[in-house]
């Protein structure tokens, strides 16, 4: 059956994201692995679906979260906007359970090497206030599928600690639908406790 005004028609996909440690705009997320399942449909530019992923906190044991987003490309120049509506899982809360998230990503090719500029605003980060974090880094590719990358951020929220953070790794796509990522992550502000020290971590996502 046609789909109205000649869209193409939906494709579903599937993606499991495995970490050996949880990580979060810089911070650590997990005591332990961390498990992304994501399932989403594809509409031409437009994707919407859904993830959850595990956390250690006091105060949750997880956070699903509902998205959309739409991908522009024109060449070698790629924008992604997203929108999220984030729940906290496992929680007796009854406040500050729900939390909205808009995101932006630019990326800019020139030959190996790729730019890319990405910035998370939260109106309201869950029981805290207005949270922004914005990341830029270059990545160049050594081999057809093999890349190195390194990103520097910021992340600024009210009722939590400023900070800057890195990362530097490298990434290995297997085959058409794995890839392989290996990366050190660190911050400016590591005499605040476990959250903001720096740490390597592995990770591996399939694509269905």
């Amino acid at each position: 059956m046609p789909m109205p005004f000649g869209l193409p028609p939906p494709d579903p996909a599937l993606e499991l994201f495995v970490a050996s440690h949880g990580m979060s705009q810089g911070l650590s997320q997990t005591e332990g692995a961390q498990v992304i399942p994501r399932a989403y449909l594809r509409v031409g530019d437009v994707h919407a679906g859904l993830f959850w992923r595990n956390i250690d906190s006091p105060v949750a044991t997880g956070i699903l979260a509902l998205f959309a987003r739409v991908s522009r490309k024109h060449r070698a120049t790629q924008l992604d906007l997203t929108a999220l509506y984030r729940t906290r899982t496992g929680t007796h809360r009854t406040t500050g359970r729900h939390a909205w998230e808009f995101d932006a990503t630019l990326r800019q090719g020139f030959g190996r090497l790729g730019l890319r500029l990405n910035a998370e605003f939260a109106p309201r980060e869950f029981e805290l206030g207005k949270s922004w974090f914005v990341e830029f880094g270059p990545s160049f590719q050594i081999a057809k599928g093999t890349s190195l990358f390194a990103n520097v951020g910021r992340r600024e929220r009210s009722g939590a600690p400023d900070y800057n953070s890195i990362n530097v790794g490298v990434s290995r796509a297997v085959g058409g639908n794995i890839v392989l990522d290996a990366r050190y992550h660190a911050t400016d502000r590591s005499e605040l406790g476990p959250r903001y020290a720096g740490r390597f971590v592995l990770s591996a996502r399939l694509s269905l």
